[in-house]
Order: C-alpha cells, then sequence, then structure tokens
C-alpha cells in the first residue's frame, strides 16, 4: 500500500501545459447535402496524453472516455434538445503481453476494437472520424450539435463489470442514468481511485446552426 501511495502522489504533477492544451475532441458535420441523412463524426485528439491518464492506464487503471452528443432544435426564443446518443471507449493495459485494449460500449453492446503496442496507437485509432447513431434533423430544421467526454480513471470493479458484458452475461447500458462500468454496482470506486478522484477532464465541441 505504501508503494501505491507514494504512486498516487506522483501522480499528482501536472501534465505539460503543451499536452493539455492539444488535447481535444473534434466534432465535424457532413457535407451541406447530407446533413439530414448523415450523423456528424467524432474525432478523439490526444486525451490519451492528457494530465496523468497516461501514468494511471501503464500503472494498472482502465481509462474511461464517456461520450454525450445532442441534437438541439434552434428556436427563435427557446432551443430544444431533440436528440441524445452516449456511447464509451475503454482502455486497459495488459502487463503480461504490454499491449493496450480498446473497448467500444453502446447501450447495444460492448465490443473490443482491437489491441494495440502503444498509447500512441490508441490515440490513433481515436483519432479516427467515429459517426455516431443518433436521429437526424429533418430538412429544413434549423439544429446544431454539442458534445461532451469525460474522460476518468476506472476501478478494477468497474473493469470487470465490462468484462462480464463482453462475455454476454450483461446488457450494457449506457443510456439513461449508468454507464459501462456501472450498470450492476453503485459507481462505487476503490479507496485508490477516490484518491485520485481528481482525474477526471471534460472536453466539448459543438457545431454552428445549420439547417439540412
Amino acid at each position: 500500500m505504501r508503494r501505491v501511495v507514494i504512486f498516487l502522489l506522483a501522480c499528482c504533477v501536472c501534465a505539460s501545459a503543451g499536452a493539455a492544451q492539444s488535447a481535444r475532441v473534434d466534432l465535424v458535420l457532413p457535407a451541406a447535402a447530407d446533413r439530414s441523412t448523415q450523423p456528424p463524426t467524432v474525432r478523439t485528439i490526444g486525451v490519451l496524453s492528457a494530465g496523468r491518464t497516461s501514468e494511471l492506464i501503464r500503472n494498472g487503471f482502465p481509462a474511461r472516455l464517456h461520450y454525450k452528443l445532442e441534437r438541439w432544435a434552434a428556436g427563435t426564443f427557446v432551443n430544444d434538445v431533440k436528440a441524445t446518443a452516449e456511447w464509451e471507449f475503454i482502455v486497459q493495459y495488459d502487463p503480461l503481453a504490454k499491449t493496450y485494449k480498446l473497448i467500444r460500449a453502446t447501450n447495444q453492446s460492448a465490443v473490443a476494437i482491437g489491441q494495440y503496442d502503444s498509447l500512441a496507437d490508441v490515440d490513433a485509432k481515436l483519432a479516427e472520424p467515429y459517426p455516431p447513431r443518433i436521429s437526424l434533423p429533418k430538412r429544413g430544421e434549423k439544429s446544431y450539435y454539442v458534445l461532451s467526454l469525460n474522460v476518468e480513471a476506472m476501478s478494477l470493479g468497474d473493469l470487470d463489470e465490462v468484462q462480464r458484458w463482453l462475455r454476454g452475461e450483461l446488457r450494457p447500458a449506457v443510456q439513461g442514468h449508468r454507464n459501462p462500468g456501472a450498470a450492476v454496482s453503485s459507481g462505487l470506486r476503490t479507496l485508490v481511485v477516490r484518491i485520485l478522484g481528481g482525474e477526471r477532464i471534460v472536453y466539448q465541441a459543438s457545431t454552428g446552426v445549420f439547417r439540412p
């Protein structure tokens, strides 16, 4: 436990400002003619290198990347949320194989995307455009999208829950009040993760108002 506490204290050192500033999430609209038939795409840039995330992953604490995309109708006086989509990516280090596993979870399924030799390779995969499943605006409807991404450390109990989904024992529950790692458990973390509780980074992006 002493070694764990020493590691946690060491993790309190902030990452370089350059890495934090370069990390971001991009939300890109399709071509104007396709905005009533295709969703926007999401690209996640450099978030595994921001803050203490990379150290946590390498030292056995999986990272959860929770996304929430909202489609808003732009009214004259009031804007309303018309649709919501949520999904997650989970990054886990395997110290025996010395590889990083990437898992994607939605409200329908949890899928192992692949194993990678470095966090840079995982970052490259996350940087690929991802089209979330969300209902699209009708032609002529003034709309815009808002995206939030929460990056945080997971406890080993949380990860065990995800592994059970991958084996088909549970149904993922991203939508609603619960998300991967908390569908059955109450979301309680181990003492170690509580000590690390400040390690939660939030990214946001939005599109301009458009009319498909």
